[in-house]
This record gives structure tokens, sequence and C-alpha cells, in this order.
């Protein structure tokens, strides 16, 4: 691979097949969602939270696809309509409910950059979607997670 994602770029289906796994870590998916039209990154606001954020997800089903489950998820959040998304090869540890045994674990949030085309439209949980430029993003991400995961989303786009 060349470009935009060469080297860093994961294989999702690996994802996947390892998630669905019972004594596999617990893994989810953070979004780095860029609109083609404009540039603009999609950003989700929840109702009880006061800063946009990146949607995240739970690996998609090994039977569904990586892209396909990326795209299912975007077109029911945010109405839009998917390119095929890239995952990053850094795992990023934090503290998450385990879906299996269901106890506090180690987890990682793995980073997916997606650009997708389309006006966008909240679904009913959201609150709304900022559409904003990188740097305005990079402002009002509230976490050093988040901001490291903008930076790992944003080297895997073209």
């Amino acid at each position: 691979m060349t470009g935009a994602g060469a080297g860093i770029e994961a294989d999702p289906e690996a994802l996947g097949r390892r998630a669905a796994q019972p004594d596999a870590d617990p893994e989810r998916i953070l979004l780095v969602v860029r609109r083609i039209e404009d540039g603009a990154l999609l950003l989700a606001r929840w109702p009880d939270a006061p800063q946009p954020m990146l949607l995240s997800l739970d690996a998609p089903d090994p039977d569904e696809g990586f892209a396909d489950g990326v795209a299912r998820f975007l077109r029911s959040r945010f109405a839009v309509t998917a390119r095929t998304p890239r995952l990053h090869t850094e795992r990023l540890p934090v503290r998450m409910r385990h879906p299996v045994k269901g106890s506090e674990a180690t987890g990682f949030l793995r980073v997916a950059a997606v650009e997708v085309s389309g006006e966008p439209s909240p679904d009913g949980a959201l609150a709304g979607i900022a559409a904003l430029t990188p740097d305005e993003a990079a402002r009002v991400l509230s976490t050093d997670l988040e901001h490291r995961a903008l930076a790992l989303g944003l080297e895997l786009l073209p």
C-alpha cells in the first residue's frame, strides 16, 4: 500500500473474527468520519453531553463484514453513505465491560476512518451532528484519548 494509510492500516476482517471469540479482549471502534463534499468531520452530539464526540460501535459481526457493518451504522446514526472504512493498527487501551463475561476488563479502542457523502441527519438518540474542520474538532474533543483517536483517524484519510 502507498499513500494515506501506508503501513498503519489493519485488516478489519481479522478484528471481526477476533472480537467474535468469547475469550478475546473487548474492543470497540471509534469512527473518524469525514464528509466528502466539504471535508468536514462529523461528530455526534448526545443530549446529555456538553461537547460533540466521536461515534463508537462494537466490532461488526464477521458475517456482516467490517465495511458493511460500518456503513449500516453510519446510515442509521447519521443518514449518510459511507465509502470503505480504514482501520488503524494501533490499539488504545481503556477500561470497559467485557461483552461476554460482564466484568470490567482492559479493552481496546480501535480507530477507523471513513469518508461519507450526503447531508447528515441524526437519528432519534442524538441531539445533533457537528460538522467541524479538523482544527475545530481537535478543540472541542474533551479527552486526550479522543485527541489521539482523531490524530490516528486523520492519518488514515487521503
